[in-house]
């Protein structure tokens, strides 16, 4: 089954949780500021009840190296999944790629990311994966809309890799 709660707590990672088992190739850190960032994701859906529409903020630390580990856990997070990445395109102002995943369960997902780095402290994006199987006889789409902005170089209490939601 697909995170779709992860979603909040990976902004840096471009929103691309819903979609955990992507196989992404393994890129550099995008060209921002690391430490504590904030992030809102709202997330929409057809298919599903509730629908969303309801922001989800959290607070999450990056450095260089949970970045990458970050990475390789999207990777690993759902062994029964078979994903291909492509279309990958990154810049020091914009991240976009497409993905498909298929799981053993005959559930299938696309999707496309795309986010753009307004600055070294700030970006925001958006995501669209479609879901189809036996779990969504009717198909589902899940869309989202992220902003984040970097807090401090400190994170405080919360470890690299990690996050807490925001009240």
């Amino acid at each position: 089954m697909l995170r779709l709660t992860s979603l909040a707590s990976l902004p840096l990672l471009l929103c691309c949780a819903a979609v955990a088992a992507a196989q992404v190739p393994n890129i550099a850190p995008p060209p921002i500021k690391m430490g504590l960032w904030q992030s809102s994701v709202t997330l929409n859906s057809t298919g599903m009840r509730p629908a969303g529409g309801h922001p989800i903020t959290n607070q999450s630390c990056y450095t260089p190296d949970s970045w990458k580990q970050s990475m390789q856990r999207m990777q690993s997070r759902q062994p029964n999944a078979n994903c291909t990445t492509s279309n990958m395109q990154q810049d020091s102002h914009k991240l976009s790629f497409d993905g498909q995943c298929s799981a053993d369960q005959g559930m299938s997902v696309t999707y496309h990311v795309e986010m753009f780095l307004d600055s070294d402290e700030a970006m925001h994006g958006s995501s669209s994966a479609k879901m189809a199987g036996s779990q969504f006889p009717q198909g589902m789409t899940v869309t989202t809309v992220i902003s984040s902005k970097f807090i401090s170089s400190d994170c405080g209490d919360i470890k690299p890799g990690e996050s807490k939601p925001v009240h």
